[in-house]
């Protein structure tokens, strides 16, 4: 009998989690479950802990007390072979950087299979890349089949991000981890960049965003985890936020950031 993902357990689960550097507090006291193939939004103001989250979900950092299970496994416990089958797993776009500057747009996706090669492969790529039909059939999904031999400087800031999306295909990652991806782009670009990512999701995939811009809410995401001061005061459907509720997590941010502009969301997702 094949295992159900809810029988499978948790992708990601935070139990009593603090986070500290010195005498600053960055988390604190978090539980949370987040299971297989769901789509995930973080909201919150600057400061708010949003990063450190995806950074403990994707093992770059460990909580000060309290545990922190990515994908079944407790990151606290995995050192060396153990943590890098781990992270092989896991796909993480930023906001910027996502691209080795020097190497063309085929190396750049290609990176995304080097966790299924071995290291005399991944080396002779470099000279002579190897599996460019994948590099090629990813980029024509994300319509960027035309710049396969491009550096990244000749790429606009959105082609650069759709391509680390194509990295991602072809990592085939279980959990996608993305901090703030759209808030250099403009407004349609960031759309479309957080739409591909969602589309990442499934069965087998789960996906984090961290957002800036409150209009992609309208996604369709099926979570949205609000943070301030490092603690989680929502944890609910899009369709329960309310103007009451984002003045009270972004505080002084909320006039800053407009969101008395924010169109919200009564359906659930778009």
């Amino acid at each position: 009998m094949i295992a159900t993902p809810a029988q499978l357990g948790p992708d990601v689960e935070f139990v009593g989690v603090h986070k500290r550097i010195g005498d600053r507090v960055l988390l604190h006291d978090l539980t949370l479950s987040i299971p297989r193939g769901e789509r995930v939004a973080l909201i919150g103001p600057s400061g708010a802990g949003k990063t450190t989250l995806l950074r403990l979900c994707g093992g770059v950092t460990w909580p000060t007390t309290g545990e922190v299970r990515v994908l079944g496994q407790r990151t606290g416990a995995l050192h060396g072979r153990a943590l890098c089958r781990l992270r092989k797993q896991i796909g993480f776009l930023h906001q910027h950087d996502n691209l080795v500057p020097g190497l063309r747009v085929a190396h750049n996706v290609l990176i995304g299979r080097l966790g299924q090669w071995s290291l005399w492969k991944a080396l002779w790529s470099l000279l002579r890349p190897q599996e460019v039909d994948r590099a090629a059939g990813a980029l024509q999904r994300v319509e960027l089949a035309s710049r396969l031999w491009a550096l990244p400087e000749e790429l606009s800031g959105g082609e650069q991000q759709r391509v680390a999306i194509a990295r991602l295909l072809l990592q085939s990652p279980r959990l996608v981890l993305a901090d703030e991806p759209a808030s250099s782009l403009d407004i349609r670009l960031g759309r479309e960049i957080v739409q591909q990512l969602l589309a990442l999701a499934g069965k087998d995939t789960t996906v984090l965003v961290s957002l800036h811009a409150l209009d992609l809410l309208q996604l369709p995401f099926d979570r949205v985890l609000a943070l301030r001061d490092g603690a989680v005061v929502f944890d609910g459907p899009v369709k329960s936020i309310t103007r009451d509720l984002l003045r009270a997590v972004y505080g002084e941010e909320y006039q800053r950031l407009h969101l008395d502009d924010v169109d919200l969301v009564r359906n659930g997702g778009a």
